[in-house]
Parts: structure tokens; sequence; C-alpha cells
């Protein structure tokens, strides 16, 4: 039998854990990472999870990793995003059945058929027969490779979302986007001096929200002097914190972030309403927030914006890939998960929903991880690991 060629794109978590099952289940793999394994875990490396060390190691993953000489973190502790690096994802990027199989640097530009256009082979069995064409973009120049499979675990980070109505941009954002940060700066740490004593606008009302009204929380502390707007689209408390959560990080956080949004936290003032309008001052920024009875302007030195991610569906934008209208996930698992949670409950109930909603109508092309969560952001990396052994238990 032939051995079957396999591309994975992206050297993140799930990329990682799925090249080093693959690779178990006889395929030819490549990863195709443009910059280095785990760029996007080093970006939040400050961040602690919520989530425990046993819930972001994959079983054959861990059993590697110790078969080399490594030792594994206690299972029930909560990492940061450092040590889930330095201590989980680099041992695994580094194992010797994985050398010569991770090019970073390569940024992969598109994905097609050899032998088909988009629009060709619609439903017909002879859109399988030829092999996938990767255009890469690397440090000596542009090249093609081939795969006979294709797995997109490139997630969502380097996406995040606009900061004005209707997820548009905010009038003037584009032209301020130097001094907006889209991901949870380390306000603690080596962002300190953009935000100790000055006046910053965050907007969002998410897991990655809270967490950055936490840690500036934390420099208001510190320096009294530093003050921060938390831009909310209405007063309804963000958060629903259960008494029983099993994870007691996540539960710190809602409990925080709905005292924060109700004003009770020192140096967090929450404003409900939209962004409309941003425009670069001399002396930083000016934000025009729509409110139920008008207009508020606020004068700023940073805006934070924790809004959300999406994905980049430019990948495959050659290929038959179904999507959904709402979360622009593949479909038939942006119905299923639509189906299980009514589109919410606990991300913790989930499960991955098997092989059947990993498919699409391009065969042999696969999403997996975040990305394949589209913009809702309920994906735990367990739930990847299963999307890992259905996958491949269905192409056997």
């Amino acid at each position: 039998m032939v051995q079957q060629r396999l591309a994975i794109l992206g050297a993140g978590p799930i990329g990682l854990e799925t090249a080093l099952y693959a690779l178990g289940k006889g395929y030819e793999v490549q990863v195709y990472e443009r910059d280095m394994p785990g760029a996007h875990v080093a970006r939040w490396g400050h961040v602690r999870l919520f989530s425990p060390w046993e819930m972001n190691r994959s079983p054959w993953g861990e059993r590697a990793v110790r078969e080399a000489g490594h030792e594994l973190a206690d299972a029930e502790a909560f990492p940061t995003g450092r040590e889930y690096l330095d201590r989980y994802l680099l041992p695994l990027a580094r194992l010797e059945r994985l050398r010569g199989r991770i090019h970073e640097g390569s940024k992969v530009v598109g994905v097609s058929r050899r032998h088909a256009l988009k629009g060709h082979y619609i439903g017909d069995e002879k859109r399988a027969e030829g092999p996938f064409v990767l255009l890469l973009d690397e440090a000596d120049g542009e090249r093609y490779v081939e795969a006979d499979i294709v797995i997109d675990t490139t997630g969502v980070y380097d996406q995040p979302g606009h900061l004005g109505p209707g997820g548009l941009p905010a009038l003037g954002e584009r032209a301020a986007d130097r001094l907006i940060e889209r991901h949870i700066p380390d306000v603690l740490g080596t962002d300190r001096a953009q935000y100790e004593g000055k006046t910053t606008l965050l907007v969002g009302n998410g897991y990655s929200a809270v967490t950055s009204a936490h840690l500036l929380a934390k420099l208001h502390a510190d320096a009294p002097e530093t003050h921060v707007h938390w831009l909310l689209l209405d007063d309804a408390p963000p958060y629903a914190p259960m008494a029983d959560d099993p994870l007691p990080e996540r539960l710190a956080l809602a409990t925080f972030g709905n005292d924060a949004a109700r004003g009770q936290v020192d140096g967090i003032a929450p404003v409900f309403g939209q962004l409309q309008r941003l425009e670069l001052s001399n002396d930083g920024l000016v934000a025009d927030v729509d409110l139920v009875d008008g207009t508020r302007t606020l004068e700023l030195d940073r805006v934070i914006g924790n809004v959300g991610y999406k994905p980049d569906a430019s990948l495959y934008r050659e290929l038959q890939i179904h999507q959904c209208y709402a979360s622009e996930g593949p479909m038939k698992l942006a119905a299923y998960l639509l189906s299980q949670s009514g589109g919410g409950g606990d991300c913790l109930a989930q499960t991955s929903g098997g092989f059947e909603t990993l498919v699409s109508p391009e065969p042999d092309f696969y999403i997996l991880g975040a990305k394949s969560y589209g913009r809702n952001s309920d994906f735990l990396l367990k739930l990847g690991f299963e999307q890992i052994e259905e996958l491949f238990a269905g192409l056997q």
C-alpha cells in the first residue's frame, strides 16, 4: 500500500498533536508553520489557563514526551501559556520522530486541487482523483507541494474582530491601529509601560476581555493613576458563573467580571454602548461611544480590543468547503454544536461530534481545532484531541 501524504497547516497544539498521531497511523506527515511551533501560545504566555494540564495534553502526546525523558507537570495544576509551551509543546515539536517534518517559516498561501478548479466535479468522485497542491511562501521564495490529505489547524488567533457596530471597524479604527492591542497584553510585565498611569478603553465581554480587565485591575492596585473604561454592549451581567464550576479559575474570572461590570472594582469604570469612532490626537486617542441616551467622548492613551476571533477562509477559497453562515466554521460541525447547546451552555459538556461532522464536500480536506469552531469561542483542546482520534478512525 502506498503511504499517503498528509499535510498539516499550523504547528500549534492541535497541529503538533495531529502530526504525532498521524505518524503513529502510518501517514507520511509534513507540517507547515508560518512562524515557529506554538507561536500563538507564546504571545499569551503570561496568561494562566483556567483549564488544568490534564485537559491540555493528549494521552499519546504525554506518552511521547515522557518517553523522551521529560517530566510532566502535575495533571491538576493550571499552567500559564509559557509553561504550556516550554514544558509540553516544545518537547513535542522536538521529538525525534517529528525531526525534519515541521517546516518553520513556511506560510501556506492557499490550497487547491492539482487537476480541478473550485467549480469542477461537484458531488463527483473524480474530485478526489488528483492530489492537493499547496502554495508555500518561504524565505527563499515560493514553491508548490502536493498532498493526498490536508488538515487545517491554523486556528483563529491572527484574525481578531473589529470594534465598531455589528463587527465593522469603528470609524477611524484602522488609522488608529498602532494604539490598539487586539490580544491580552502583558500589563504586569513586558507591556507595563504602555498601560501604567495611562487611561485605557477595553472593548469586549468574553473571557479574553475579563482576563485583560483582571490584569489591569492588578496594575491599578500598584499604580492608582491607571484607569480603565470597560465598554460593554449593555448593563446585563456579562458572565454566568456556576457555583459548582469544576474550573475554579473560570468561576473566579466570571465573578470578577460581573463585579467589574457593576462598577464594583477599583480602577475599572463600565461604559454601556457601542464604539462609534476613534480619532488620533496629540496625546493619544479620542473615542466616541454611542449610548442609549446620547454620545460620550473619552480621552484615551490605548485601546484593548478583546472582541473575539474569526477563521481565515482564504486558505481554502479554491476548495469546496461548506461554511456556516453564522459562525464561519464547517457547516456540519456548526449544526451539531447548535443542536447540542442551542448556542449556549457549558463548553465542558460538549463532545466533538464524530467523524461525519468533520467531513465537507471537499474530499480529504479537514479543519480541526479552534478553527473548526469558527467564531464560536467554546472550543477546548480536549475536544480537539477527540477530533483527532475520530478523524483517523474515520479515515481507516
